[in-house]
């Protein structure tokens, strides 16, 4: 963090109404902008302009002063952002913009300026894309809820295309709110206005911040904090009958609560407060279901018995589960198409490497699982996981064996290597999720679980 980032994060902190206005000074300095180069990794792909770090780096002072120097005088414009489509794990697609690189050093400069003002501010139960903060936080808090807590019904929400159809005219209106600085709101509305550039044609943006750019996660939560966050913790959970819960990572998030019209009129309350924002949920991943330690067990495939239910976040479905003991746990396991997809990738992968040899194969399938583990492996996971490093490492069999005519290793030499972890890595537990069972509990809760209201 340079100097000036943490002058203007303490300032933030002692005073979070206090409005920013020489903040286009920070925006083109040249130290900053340099230290934002170093930060940037040299192996992203490519935007518009075709350029990597390494190219940037040849001439790089002259590059640097005379991005400043254009940032000074206003004449910089962002260039638009090159489209590219991933694949989800429901079939769909995700599209995703990738900017040039003298784009993101700006854009990264942005993001820091942006996040040192609204970090302060930003409410507990958010976690996406902040420092300090990470996915197995949520689940860890998701599930402390439940089960310290004892809610007993759970509306699960995701917005429909929420990147892409996030107004230009609110963002402004809330950036506002913070900053009266006019040179770098004009700078952060003509990245919003930049555009994409998809098959060689150039279209211009009218909505939406393009997932993929380095200040758009930062973007996104300062609209989803005043069009969600705030809402809730100020406005809707005051007037709930029992307690009322959100946890929201990015555009994705959970809401817990002990009775069940709380969680029916919040079901309704949310679609019309996001309608007032040009947003909707997406109705296959949005829904109210029974889920507490009062709600009995999972009715059988084909039951019409009413029974707990389980919902999806953040890459696991969690259902009701028991420990050893009999007490109540909130049960995680990889989300099955997600699986399916990641074993249909590494085997096409796979499949490619044939021609390169059997040690790049191995290599692969090892950092792979490495990966996998890494986020997946966590409490009550751990039948998922070791079920798919054993999935990949018959795909890694399958294709060893047919890299010629002849076999290569046969199952009992095969499961020898595994046996001895030279091949891929054993499994075990990276993230304990339970954690909260140890902590010292308070004396006194907050009604939303995040502030005092």
């Amino acid at each position: 963090m340079t100097p000036d980032i943490e002058r203007l994060t303490q300032m933030a902190r002692a005073d979070t109404n206090k409005k920013f206005h020489g903040l286009m000074g920070m925006l083109l300095r040249r130290e900053g902008l340099l230290a934002s180069f170093t930060d940037l990794a040299g192996n992203k792909a490519c935007g518009v302009d075709g350029m990597r770090k390494d190219d940037y780096r040849q001439g790089l002072d002259g590059r640097v002063t005379d991005l400043s120097e254009r940032l000074r005088r206003l004449g910089y414009r962002p260039q638009p952002s090159r489209r590219v489509f991933i694949p989800k794990a429901n079939g769909g697609v995700r599209a995703l913009g990738i900017p040039s690189f003298e784009d993101r050093i700006v854009q990264d400069r942005m993001h820091r300026i942006l996040s040192a003002i609204w970090e302060p501010e930003f409410c507990d139960f958010s976690y996406g894309f902040r420092p300090g903060r990470n996915a197995h936080q949520a689940l860890s808090r998701v599930a402390e809820i439940i089960t310290m807590e004892r809610t007993q019904f759970v509306v699960e929400a995701d917005i429909k295309g929420f990147f892409d159809h996030v107004s230009h005219d609110w963002m402004m209106k809330f950036l506002g709110h913070r900053i009266t600085d006019p040179s770098i709101l004009r700078i952060i509305h003509r990245f919003l206005k930049a555009g994409i550039m998809e098959d060689g044609a150039v279209h211009a943006s009218e909505e939406g911040t393009p997932q993929g750019g380095l200040v758009s996660p930062t973007l996104a939560n300062v609209y989803l904090h005043y069009v969600l966050d705030l809402w809730f913790e100020k406005r809707f959970a005051r007037q709930c009958r029992g307690k009322a819960f959100l946890v929201r990572y990015a555009d994705d998030y959970v809401a817990c609560f002990t009775h069940e019209e709380d969680a029916k009129s919040y079901l309704t309350a949310m679609s019309e407060r996001l309608a007032e924002f040009d947003l909707e949920t997406e109705p296959s991943k949005t829904s109210l279901i029974r889920f507490g330690s009062e709600a009995g067990p999972r009715p059988k495939p084909g039951s019409d018995a009413p029974g707990a239910q389980s919902f999806s976040f953040l890459g696991f479905t969690h259902y009701v589960s028991r420990s050893r003991r009999g007490k109540f746990l909130v049960g995680r396991k990889t989300e099955t198409k997600r699986v399916r997809k990641k074993l249909k990738e590494v085997n096409q992968k796979l499949k490619q490497l044939r021609t390169t040899g059997g040690k790049a194969m191995q290599d692969f399938a090892r950092r792979h699982c490495q990966g996998h583990l890494q986020y997946y492996a966590v409490s009550g996971n751990s039948a998922a996981v070791r079920n798919y490093v054993r999935q990949v490492g018959k795909l890694l069999f399958i294709w060893l064996n047919r890299r010629s005519q002849r076999r290569s290793i046969t199952w009992d030499d095969y499961n020898r290597i595994l046996a001895m972890g030279k091949l891929l890595p054993r499994v075990k537990i990276v993230h304990d999720l339970y954690d909260f069972y140890r902590k010292p509990r308070p004396s006194w809760k907050t009604q939303t679980g995040s502030r005092m209201v």
